[in-house]
């Protein structure tokens, strides 16, 4: 499942559609909005997106994800709009017979998604703004 919200996240939901008896593991991965980067002190994070292909890009890297470590379950939830500090900006949950399947799965799919889909991040701070992962800011 691919989710693009600008709603927070409600992890325990997400850990509850996604539990099934087949699995060994459930593994689970949250990218949260920290306070600094790159020797700066960050307010908050907003995030954009083309929603329409994100969700097409998500989706064959998921359904990639699901083939090659043979995933029984997998969801993908992105945010958008405002994020404060500490909130949840991704969720990852990978369910599989045996944790090495959702550990690798999550791992590829965490570096696709920086390399391929159209979301974008910018950091604001008290003395100005900078998109971050853009030519310009690759970090």
């Amino acid at each position: 499942m691919i989710i693009i919200t600008e709603n927070i996240i409600n992890i325990q939901e997400h850990i509850n559609e996604s539990n099934d008896s087949s699995s060994g593991s459930l593994l689970i991965f949250c990218g949260t909005t920290r306070d600094n980067n790159l020797g700066k002190s960050v307010d908050y994070l907003k995030y954009e997106s083309y929603s329409d292909m994100a969700k097409l890009k998500l989706k064959e890297i998921a359904d990639f994800s699901i083939s090659k470590w043979g995933l029984n379950n997998l969801k993908i939830i992105h945010r958008i709009g405002k994020i404060e500090i500490s909130e949840i900006s991704l969720l990852i949950i990978a369910s599989s017979p045996h944790r090495n399947e959702s550990f690798r799965a999550i791992e590829y799919i965490v570096s696709e998604l920086k390399k391929s889909v159209p979301i974008w991040k910018k950091e604001y701070y008290s003395d100005g703004e900078s998109w971050i992962g853009s030519p310009d800011n690759p970090n």
